[in-house]
């Protein structure tokens, strides 16, 4: 009996799977290379987009622009040659100006002086960013180019490791599929040269449906990705996008990092060495340059404003200190903030979290045992027992203005912590350069040294020497200088004529002297259809419906927010109050960012206001005037922060011929004041604190003055 005849595999099969898996070999080993240039494409890309809104802000210039400077330039000349805007003017050079009658050399060569001045000057201060709504080509061509860099990192190193794994095996198999295909010579080989060309057919097939042959696949995807992927991709991580474009070292990139420290300081923190490999993150320019001034200056305080990421930053010192062998971390926060701490660590590091709040003695004994951070509040700190000799590797001290009065108990359970630490961060939004008295004791919480050297300082009349002193200890950015690509603030004042019902109820509060009751006028009426606020604010929910703009309301008050909330129906989620838990109020504001675009979240001024990142939202309505400009700068600053892609709308319900008017006029003369101060001094701000209730009490005296003279 012969033996068994072996059977050539179909050549039409076996060529398709050769050519398939040279393609896939190729395109691993091609995509391990790609840096380079997709990098050069981004940067084109980028470049691209700079150029085109340069263009366009010399093309908004009139000509006329020349003679700023009074120079008695001709442009009636330049106009009748078709020149009607300074981008035109500067694609003109000498010859082609000289060949304008009436235009003479001196009077050429002053033009082009001009105009290279115009364009200099238009481009140290113009503001790029990437126009999300509606945008043009090149903000489509650089978007795309981001996409396709950031996502190919982690698909670099896959493809690398399938690489590695599957090249030399795969060159075997391809020599013995390749045998195959001849079937002249399959005639005379022996019947083991056909079984090993036939096991190579196999693996080959085998590779093809494992790994391998998908290992282009998400590859290919990411660079074929439609536009509705990449700029969905870019709204909902709009930091990392930027991230990257500073990666690419433009030179249009600007940013004050340093926040004006001393240049010896600075390049001192610069050269300060980190260790990430264990931070979940990629931090922005600045934030890395906070870091290292964290770690460097072992004791600090970290005033960045509002929206610029400083608990990233604190998470990042505390990796790079884990890094170093450090082991225990402790973050003190009011506990409103309580679960973001914990979620934002989690989610940016690998460091182990344990949340130590009230009485739990378990998880402190957790942490003294086994390190990582512990995450905890003001008022529980004071009930800690920790042995005498015991360490901690880094105190993080969250709204550390909490702590300004050295009599509470909670300053003084604080420094007990602080005395047992090595390294120490005190975080806060709030320019403190602007409370004199409140800085140097925090100051000498953490330097005392430095704090004694401010006393001779502190009551100067120009801020420049006090903040040389505070270099050491105190740094702070402003989102200005930093977030260049942060979209425009536009803030609109919506006045609304009251009716015949809520004039008479807003004179009843008036003559009753009750406060509250005025601030209210619009929202005390029983029927709010004869609310004029509130058919404003159905409005502007309208069109920010049409626009799919989320909404966040606020007020001051909780049965203004409950009127709100019944108003807009199930378009408003569950308002956020005071009486809350943190953990609900986090759990609310995740749902709205995954709600639908018109959605409406309803809050409390004060408890919204602070502690939590909603940029998914683009229209702001106060229901009414708050009584500090801070109170409302912070509510804004929930939305209007770091990764916010859409320009912000906030939009101030006010009643005409009410208080609503004097308290609007002196909340802005509070906020020139506070500017100015800011800028140019640090006598203090006693001058900007009169007692609330003094001025309070002024303001319904006169508006129940102002009744009584229309009686």
């Amino acid at each position: 009996m012969g033996k068994e005849k072996i059977l050539r595999p179909g050549s039409a099969e076996v060529k398709t799977m050769i050519t398939e898996a040279i393609r896939i070999d190729a395109g691993l080993q091609t995509m391990q290379n790609s840096d380079k240039n997709h990098r050069r494409i981004a940067q084109q890309a980028a470049q691209a987009l700079y150029d085109d809104r340069i263009q366009k802000a010399l093309e908004q210039m009139d000509v006329e622009h020349i003679n700023r400077g009074k120079q008695g330039l001709r442009v009636g000349l330049l106009r009748d040659n078709g020149i009607e805007n300074i981008w035109q003017l500067s694609k003109k050079n000498f010859q082609q100006l000289c060949a304008i009658d009436g235009l003479g050399d001196q009077s050429v060569r002053k033009i082009l002086d001009t105009v290279k001045q115009i364009v200099e000057n238009t481009k140290e201060t113009i503001r790029v960013r990437i126009q999300s709504e509606n945008p043009g080509q090149v903000d489509d061509d650089l978007i795309k180019a981001l996409y396709i860099r950031i996502h190919a990192k982690s698909l670099c190193e896959r493809g690398k490791t399938l690489y590695t794994a599957h090249h030399k095996p795969l060159q075997q198999e391809l020599t013995l599929s390749r045998k195959a295909l001849n079937g002249f010579g399959w005639l005379f080989r022996s019947q083991i040269a056909k079984q090993q060309i036939i096991n190579g057919v196999e693996m080959l097939r085998t590779r093809l449906a494992g790994d391998f042959g998908c290992g282009l696949q998400a590859w290919e995807e990411m660079e074929n990705a439609s536009p509705d992927i990449y700029w969905a991709d870019y709204i909902a991580n709009a930091p990392m996008y930027y991230t990257e474009l500073e990666s690419l070292g433009l030179n249009w990139e600007k940013q004050e990092t340093a926040g004006g420290l001393p240049a010896q300081l600075a390049a001192e923190i610069e050269a300060q060495t980190l260790d990430l490999q264990h931070l979940k993150a990629t931090l922005r320019s600045y934030q890395t340059f906070g870091a290292k001034y964290i770690v460097h200056q072992k004791k600090c305080l970290l005033g960045d404003e509002m929206g610029l990421g400083k608990t990233v930053q604190a998470i990042a010192s505390m990796v790079a200190l884990a890094a170093e062998g450090k082991s225990h971390f402790m973050v003190v926060c009011p506990a409103s903030v309580l679960i973001n701490w914990c979620r934002e660590i989690q989610k940016f590091s690998d460091l182990e979290t344990i949340k130590v709040h009230g009485n739990d003695e378990e998880g402190l004994l957790h942490w003294r045992e086994n390190g990582g951070v512990a995450v905890t509040t003001f008022e529980s700190i004071s009930r800690f027992t920790l042995p005498e000799k015991f360490k901690i590797s880094m105190v993080i001290t969250d709204e550390a203005h909490y702590v300004k009065n050295p009599d509470t108990q909670r300053t003084k359970a604080l420094l007990k912590l602080l005395d047992k630490t090595e390294y120490v961060l005190f975080m806060s939004g709030t320019p403190l350069e602007n409370r004199v008295e409140e800085m140097c004791f925090l100051v000498n919480c953490l330097q005392p040294q430095i704090a004694k050297e401010l006393e001779d300082v502190k009551y100067l009349s120009t801020a420049e020497q006090f903040r040389l002193q505070l270099a050491p200890v105190y740094l702070r950015r402003t989102r200005d200088s930093v977030l260049q690509e942060l979209p425009e603030l536009i803030e609109k004042e919506q006045w609304c004529a009251l009716g015949e019902q809520e004039r008479q109820d807003y004179k009843e509060a008036v003559l009753s002297g009750n406060f509250m009751a005025i601030r209210q006028v619009s929202w005390q009426v029983d029927d709010l259809k004869n609310s004029s606020k509130a058919a404003r604010l159905i409005e502007l929910c309208e069109q920010a419906r049409e626009q799919k703009r989320k909404v966040i309301v606020f007020s001051f008050f909780r049965s203004t927010l409950q009127k709100v909330t019944e108003l807009l129906g199930d378009r408003c989620l569950e308002p956020i109050t005071g009486e809350i838990s943190p953990q609900r109020r986090q759990e609310i504001v995740d749902a709205f960012s995954k709600a639908e675009d018109d959605a409406v979240l309803a809050s409390q001024v004060q408890a919204g206001g602070a502690g939590l990142n909603i940029q998914s939202a683009s229209v702001i309505i106060f229901c009414e005037p708050q009584i500090k400009p801070s109170i409302e700068n912070q509510a804004i600053a929930r939305a209007y922060r770091m990764g916010q892609v859409r320009d912000v709308l906030v939009y101030r319900l006010l009643a005409d011929d009410t208080i609503d008017e004097s308290m609007l006029e002196l909340l802005k003369n509070k906020q020139q004041q506070f500017d100015s101060f800011a800028d140019e001094s640090v006598v203090g701000e006693e001058s900007l604190k009169p007692a609330e209730s003094a001025w309070i009490s002024k303001l319904v005296e006169e508006e129940k003055k102002r009744f009584a003279e229309k009686e």
